[in-house]
């Protein structure tokens, strides 16, 4: 949806649209020749009653078929690096710009007209969406073998572990990596679950690269005494306190940007992340592991980048690793006991 302007919503009025559609280079009526990004800043500043400006998105796959990427299969677009910012990519892109009202609308269709990069497509009236109620009534459910269900956060109910030994979790979506609809945050959940089911301990709990921090909150509601929970982006970090909060476990749950300086060992250590991260920090994570009967369990890997990770922790650790697979996704689990 739109980004809100000046705090307001565009919701909150019936807003007209101006459909666009702006190349990545423009020439301003001044004669400037500006960039996509600059044109649209131009726009902010130049337009009335300007609630915002969506300028799309493009998949995965999508930016795969036009050759913006190698591979379709990316781990977590919320994650990802600035260069996946695809749409910056393509030499014409679609954008709609949201006014407050039809007289502002067109009054912004008629100062671009003649520009130079940027075609005026259409003026039309649309309706207020609740993109919250929407994109909730897409999310239920999800069961994952072997740990139990993952509920929305609005769902009534109580986070626990029932006598079976199966798990119920509550995890708001949308609010940083990690739903539990991805195959690698289910790989990782499967295997921290057998890892407790095998009567394990779990007292200390380090999840690095948390997002929102579903892995780390499954351990704790699995009984984990500590869980820190690492996540670079300190924007997801009121989203890991809010799904902790709501699974009861706050006062277990410790959100930082970076490891914690090394103390006490890990029992458990989940990382699931990019390949390059996990290869970097491998010395630093296997140090913080319980030496003899701790568990580390890495994910986030394609086959080919199996091999590389693989070989880097057993060099640390000192043994192979169990790898398991799922929708082409792999998952490491290195068990000391």
């Amino acid at each position: 949806m739109p980004t809100p302007k000046d705090g307001e919503s565009p919701a909150a009025a019936v807003p007209w649209v101006v459909e666009t559609c702006v190349a990545g280079r423009v020439v301003l009526p001044t004669g400037e020749t500006v960039s996509r990004d600059d044109f649209h800043g131009w726009i902010w500043e130049q337009a009335t009653a300007l609630l915002g400006i969506n300028e799309g998105s493009v998949t995965a796959a999508d930016a795969a078929a036009q050759g913006l990427v190698a591979s379709a299969l990316v781990v977590d677009a919320a994650a990802a690096p600035a260069d996946r910012d695809w749409v910056a990519k393509i030499p014409v892109a679609c954008a709609e710009w949201w006014f407050a009202d039809e007289t502002a609308a067109r009054a912004a269709a008629d100062l671009v007209a003649g520009v130079r990069g940027c075609e005026v497509r259409g003026i039309r009236a649309t309706t207020p969406v609740d993109h919250a109620a929407a994109a909730r009534s897409e999310f239920g459910p999800i069961a994952v073998a072997a740990f139990g269900v993952i509920r929305p956060a609005w769902e009534e109910g109580v986070a626990g572990v029932a006598p079976d030994g199966s798990a119920t979790i509550y995890i708001e979506p949308g609010l940083g990596f990690g739903t539990g609809l991805h195959a690698t945050t289910q790989l990782c959940l499967e295997a921290l679950a057998g890892w407790h089911r095998g009567g394990r301990r779990l007292g200390r709990v380090l999840d690095f690269g948390s997002g929102s921090g579903i892995l780390g909150i499954a351990s704790a509601v699995l009984g984990a005494a500590r869980v820190d929970a690492v996540e670079i982006d300190d924007r997801a970090h009121p989203a890991v306190s809010a799904n902790a909060t709501r699974n009861g476990v706050a006062e277990r749950v410790v959100v930082t940007s970076h490891l914690p300086a090394e103390s006490a060992p890990y029992d458990l250590i989940v990382a699931n992340i990019v390949a390059p991260v996990l290869v970097e920090h491998a010395a630093a994570l296997c140090r913080r592991l319980q030496a003899g009967r701790g568990c580390l369990v890495l994910s986030g890997l394609l086959a080919d980048e199996v091999p590389l990770v693989a070989d880097r922790y057993a060099a640390e650790i000192g043994r192979r690793p169990l790898v398991r697979e799922r929708d082409g996704w792999h998952c490491l689990t290195f068990a000391l006991d």
